[in-house]
């Protein structure tokens, strides 16, 4: 890895001192595009233990420099703290790239997706703490043939290293080395097939013994187009061996696999997509369920979801954790816009765990059985720990100046304990989102965000029901200003803030269209964030945030 980072270095010195040499020898088109992040956050951060001292800041300085046919990049990093996983102070990421036509090559740091993300979707969600970061190799090629350029060809080769750091405990990582190829081939517009093949040596770590793994991924994909019908289907194998030690003493687990499909219509006015997922990557008895589990879904496997992704506070209050080792359920969400003012909009998705089990031990110890059935659908039995939705909203446009949307969402997620099915974790809402927005005299513009969700959550010791209200006001003068005010109340007795009222006030401006300071003042009630399905706890927060974004190209 060392020499790896040594070379990208080097690269990047020897770039520049090659493009002062030759400058005059040959015509340099160099161009240099730099961006800024910086986050500053401090006030009190509220928990059932108490409250604690919430700080960070963060600094983030990318600067990327175009030569021609290359091109570095390097990001310098400063958290002191970090609010959300592992800090950095230094460098945190460089890279060289090189492309010419159809070939593409990088050295250093990179980010990768494999068709829908079966077998490798590396990415980075900085308001969760997750990255999985490449430092290695990648080389691409894309070509199109013919006299029409309808055949197309797209190959990728990668090999390096990933340490990830567990966004939940940052104290703890696992280290891989890994190296993948993937291809997809297109004979016709009509179709389009692939296929990826990754192979990694891991360790993982669990309390003070580290499990050493060696991991092969096997997958084939194919697509379809035709009269606004797509299709696509993908369908992955892995196998798992690991070194035995005194926690783990197996070698070898069953082959895991998952399977996706998706197909589509579209016409002027209407689309339909249906989504169906069957994810079977680590299917292990209850008490086998453990992030450390050396033959569960890899960090870097995060395939689709086929869950709704909303924008709006309480729709997104209670969202659903999918389990990529365990999981199979479809997503429906069809469009409709009978005109020009009017569209309509409702999705439904159900999905749940394969397998129920039973206790089959009948000496006081623990020995679970699977139920069998068939596993190819969802179950809505709170056994399977199901989780479903529907969804429905409307936008109307009264005119070239106001516009509304409304909508409604019914969801329940339940988290079944096998051992005290009593204490399952079961929650269900209600919620109506109302958006109105209104601009006038073409610069000014107002819009409120209204929205009302009941609640019910088994676990609570009183009232198992409750009621938020959450209400946004925004008054904007284009194109440089925003002020906002955010508005939510409860009656929830049980919040983890002992509060029922939280006010915040945001000014966010625009010195120019590349440079941007956002400011906020106030309480948030926190929450479950998720990305790609992969969700944390947010604490309630009280205090100030600072952003400020700038873009020098």
């Amino acid at each position: 890895m060392n020499k790896i980072k040594g070379a990208v270095v080097l690269s990047v010195i020897v770039l520049l001192c090659f493009s002062s040499d030759v400058y005059s020898q040959f015509k340099l088109n160099v161009k240099v595009s730099a961006n800024n992040l910086l986050r500053y956050g401090i006030g009190k951060e509220n928990s059932v233990t108490g409250d604690n001292t919430k700080k960070y800041f963060e600094e983030l300085a990318d600067v990327r420099l175009f030569v021609n046919d290359f091109t570095a990049g390097i990001r310098y990093e400063y958290d002191d703290p970090i609010e959300f996983g592992k800090g950095t102070k230094g460098i945190s990421r460089r890279y060289v790239e090189f492309k010419k036509d159809d070939f593409t090559a990088r050295a250093g740091n990179f980010y990768e997706l494999f068709a829908k993300g079966l077998t490798l979707n590396a990415f980075e969600s900085r308001q969760l703490g997750w990255n999985t970061e490449f430092d290695g190799v990648k080389i691409n090629y894309k070509h199109s043939f013919g006299k029409k350029k309808q055949v197309k060809f797209s190959g990728t080769i990668l090999g390096g290293g990933m340490n990830f750091t567990d966004f939940l405990d940052t104290a703890r990582t696992e280290v891989y080395s890994i190296r993948a190829g993937n291809f997809s081939f297109s004979p016709h517009k009509v179709l389009t097939f692939g296929g990826s093949y990754l192979y990694t040596d891991g360790e993982l770590p669990s309390g003070n013994t580290a499990t050493k793994i060696h991991a092969e991924i096997f997958e084939g994909n194919l697509g379809l187009s035709f009269k606004g019908f797509d299709a696509f289907f993908s369908y992955a194998n892995k196998i798992t061996i690991s070194d035995p030690n005194a926690i783990y003493t197996q070698s070898k687990a069953p082959r895991g696999d998952g399977a996706y499909g998706m197909l589509s219509y579209t016409r002027e006015g209407f689309g339909i997509t249906v989504e169906y997922k069957n994810y079977r990557f680590n299917l292990v008895t209850p008490d086998q369920r453990s992030s450390t589990n050396p033959w569960k879904a890899l960090p870097f496997q995060n395939s689709p979801s086929t869950i709704k992704v909303y924008s709006t506070t309480l729709l997104s209050r209670f969202p659903h954790n999918v389990d990529f080792n365990d999981e199979v359920g479809f997503g429906v969400d069809v469009f409709y816009s009978p005109g020009d003012k009017l569209s309509l909009n409702a999705n439904a998705s159900l999905t749940s765990r394969h397998y129920d089990y039973r206790d089959v031990d009948s000496t006081g110890l623990t020995r679970y059985e699977r139920v069998d059935r068939t596993a190819y659908l969802p179950s809505t039995s709170n056994e399977f720990s199901p989780y479903w939705e529907v969804f429905l909203e409307a936008e109307y446009y009264a005119s070239k100046t106001l516009k509304t949307k409304l909508g409604v969402s019914r969801k329940t997620n339940i988290l079944y304990s096998i051992v005290d099915p009593g204490s399952s974790d079961i929650i269900r809402s209600f919620t109506v989102p109302l958006e109105v927005q209104y601009t006038f005299s073409k610069v000014y513009g107002i819009k409120l965000v209204a929205e009302f969700q009941e609640a019910y959550n088994s676990l609570r010791a009183g009232d198992k029901n409750y009621w938020s209200q959450l209400t946004t006001l925004s008054i904007s003068r284009s194109p440089s200003i925003i002020l906002s005010g955010v508005l939510e109340t409860t009656n929830d007795e049980e919040d983890p803030s002992g509060k029922k009222a939280w006010f915040k006030g945001e000014l966010v401006y625009k010195f120019t269209s590349s440079n941007t300071v956002i400011v906020s003042y106030g309480s948030e009630r926190g929450g479950i964030q998720c990305s790609s399905g992969i969700c944390r706890y947010v604490n309630p927060f009280n205090g100030f945030r600072l952003t400020l974004i700038n873009n020098f190209n």
